[in-house]
Parts: C-alpha cells; sequence; structure tokens
C-alpha cells in the first residue's frame, strides 16, 4: 500500500541482511559478557577484504572468505586486549573503528589507485515457483543468497543459545562466570569464541555492502555498525527480538530512500506514526502501570500528533538529509531507554578475573 509495497519490502530484506549478520554475532557476545563497540570496524574490514577478495580471486565466494577472515582478525585484536589484557571494552573498541576506517582508506587508495574499480554483481537466488507469485513473490523469493543465509544465521544462534549446554555455558558466561567458571566451563575460551564468530559475521555482513553493490566506498558501512548495537537491545538480548529489529531498522532505511523521491509526506507515514506507539505497547506485553507515566505521555502526544497528520494530511515534504537521519532517530529513542535494562546480562561490558575472586 502506498510506500509500503513489494519493492519497499524487497529493499527492506536487503538493507537487513548486514545488520541481521552483524547483531547475530553481537548477540553471542553480549551473552558472554562482550561489549562490541568495535562492530562496525569489523564490517568496515569485511567491506574492503570482501571487495579485494572478490577483484583478485573473481569469485564472490572467495571474497566472503577474504571478509569473515579480516572481521575475525579484527575481532582477535578486540579479545586480546578486553578479554586478556582486561582494558576497557568500550574504548578498545572506539579504537578499532578508528583502526578500521584509516586502513581500509589507505589500503583501498594504494591497491585501487585508478579509476573506481566496480565489480560484477551476484545474480539473485530465484526459487522455482515461489518468485513467481504476484505481488511479493520477487520481493521474497528473488533475493541475493545472502539474504536467506543471514536468517539461517540468526536460527543457528538462536538454537545455540537456547537449546545446546554449548549455549547453556556461554550465557552462564555473561551472567554468573565465577559459576561458570567454577562448573568446569572456561568464561576466557568462552569470550573469546563468542568475540571472535561476532567478528566473522560482521565481517560478512560488510562483505554483502560492497559485493552487492559491486563497488567499495570508503566508510561505507556508515553507521550500521552502531545500528546492529542497538537491534541487541532493541531485541532484549533474545535472537527472535534481535532479527525484528534488525527488519526494523531496516525498514526504516529502506523507508527513508523512497520518500526522499516522494513530492509530500504519503499518509501511510502519519497512520505509522499514529500506531507505532499502541503497537509497542501491545507487543511488549506489559501493563500500562508499568510504564512510567512519561513515556506514556510521549506515546499518546506522537500518536495523537500521527492522527491529526493523516487526518490533516499536510502537503509538505522534507528534506533528504533530514529522512537520512530516520534510522538512527530510531536507534537514538532505543538507546535512550525505551527499552528496559532488565534483560541485559549482568556481566556485559565488565572484565572477568580469577585472581579477583581470590
Amino acid at each position: 500500500m502506498g510506500v509500503f509495497d513489494a519493492f519497499w519490502l524487497a529493499t527492506t530484506l536487503r538493507l537487513s541482511t548486514p545488520l541481521i549478520f552483524a547483531s547475530s554475532g553481537e548477540l553471542l557476545a553480549e551473552r558472554t559478557g562482550i561489549l562490541n563497540i568495535g562492530l562496525e570496524g569489523f564490517m568496515l574490514a569485511g567491506a574492503f577484504f570482501g571487495f579485494l577478495g572478490t577483484y583478485l580471486t573473481g569469485s564472490f565466494m572467495m571474497g566472503v572468505v577474504f571478509a569473515v577472515v579480516a572481521g575475525v582478525v579484527f575481532a582477535a585484536a578486540m579479545a586480546f586486549l578486553s578479554i586478556r589484557l582486561r582494558a576497557d571494552q568500550i574504548v578498545v573498541g572506539i579504537g578499532i573503528n578508528i583502526l578500521a576506517l584509516g586502513l581500509t582508506s589507505f589500503a583501498f587508495r594504494e591497491v585501487f589507485s585508478g579509476p573506481q574499480v566496480l565489480l560484477d554483481r551476484p545474480a539473485p537466488w530465484r526459487w522455482p515457483y515461489l518468485a513467481d507469485i504476484p505481488g511479493v513473490g520477487e520481493a521474497l523469493f528473488a533475493q541475493p543468497g545472502w539474504v536467506y543465509f543471514a536468517l539461517v544465521v540468526v536460527v543457528v544462534i538462536w538454537f545455540v543459545l537456547q537449546r545446546t549446554a554449548w549455549g547453556l555455558s556461554m550465557r552462564a558466561t555473561g551472567e554468573l562466570p565465577e559459576a561458570a567458571d567454577t562448573a568446569g566451563s572456561s568464561v576466557f575460551r568462552n569470550r573469546w569464541v563468542a568475540t571472535l564468530v561476532a567478528g566473522g559475521l560482521a565481517g560478512a555482513g560488510g562483505s554483502f555492502l560492497s559485493i552487492e553493490l559491486g563497488v567499495f566506498i570508503e566508510g561505507m558501512t556508515n553507521g550500521r555498525g552502531y545500528l546492529a548495537l542497538a537491534a541487541v537491545i532493541f531485541g532484549r538480548w533474545r535472537a527472535p527480538g534481535v532479527l525484528l529489529a534488525c527488519l526494523l531498522f531496516g525498514g526504516a532505511d529502506a523507508l527513508q530512500l523512497r520518500l526522499q523521491a516522494e513530492a509530500t509526506v504519503p499518509l501511510e507515514v502519519w497512520l505509522v506514526l499514529a500506531l507505532i506507539g499502541p503497537a509497542y505497547l501491545i507487543v511488549g506485553r506489559r501493563s500500562l502501570r508499568s510504564h512510567h507515566p512519561g513515556t506514556l505521555a510521549a506515546i499518546g502526544c506522537v500518536a495523537a500528533l500521527g492522527a491529526v497528520l493523516a487526518a490533516v494530511q499536510p502537503q509538505f515534504t522534507l528534506p533528504a538529509q533530514l529522512w537520512r537521519t530516520l534510522p538512527f532517530v530510531l536507534t537514538i529513542v532505543v538507546l535512550a531507554g525505551f527499552i528496559g535494562r532488565s534483560w541485559m546480562p549482568s556481566t556485559l561490558a565488565i572484565p572477568y578475573s580469577r585472581e579477583a575472586d581470590t
């Protein structure tokens, strides 16, 4: 309907894919107590080395391998400093981001010093019969292979965390590391593995950006690593919630691309603005008394504003630069406390030391 058509749906899935990869790995890392602020750097490294690998070998698959290895290498640096040396995880993550931006920019200019290099884009996976469904067939069943693999990754992460003994050990590492250590589970090993997996998946997500577009642009991740971090918070550290959060951010990104070409703000946007607050209350499954009065007042004001604008339908548009901020506005809302802290792993971003307990 209107801007929320099959093209918007297809774009949402594509723009959500790198977020799904990165946030799935970050979910695993945060459940062990590691906060990867360097996720943006992991993705940017994956974007460049995935592009470089594809350029050198002519193989999309080898490009992804290059990207995963690059993400793991950067994650190993993060793990060594924050787990082995017990450095502040936030400071280390910021340093990783700065290093990745400088290193990829320098390497790109050195390797590709001539005209802009363009690569052939991989063909989408077209599902027989399903892609021919009118309306949504092309949007859902004629996507790049990354899209479907990202969904598999989410399911695997969910299964590992919730249905395996190793997943229980990983969760215990983030909640009660001393108890996990006493039970024979290595806290350091679990955090190392989770951080390396997060780096590899973030690298794969970054490779989607460059390989799927067929071009590398300096700083092309454009804050997606931070969006992936916010998706983990918005998803309450649960795989299904993280997936929905990624789709929400991807949908907002796809929407801002559509709205830049619109002469006026469509009616559907005002309707979404009116319904987003009540939808949050319904999905959250919490009573009205459990919410802060200020939160309820803000939701009511936004819903009323959206209803009024939907009824009036003012004929104006907003600058494209403002629409581009839409995914990040959602991030700010999430990080400002719209989602409670009761689901956060108790030792998130806190270094573990056996010596401290003796």
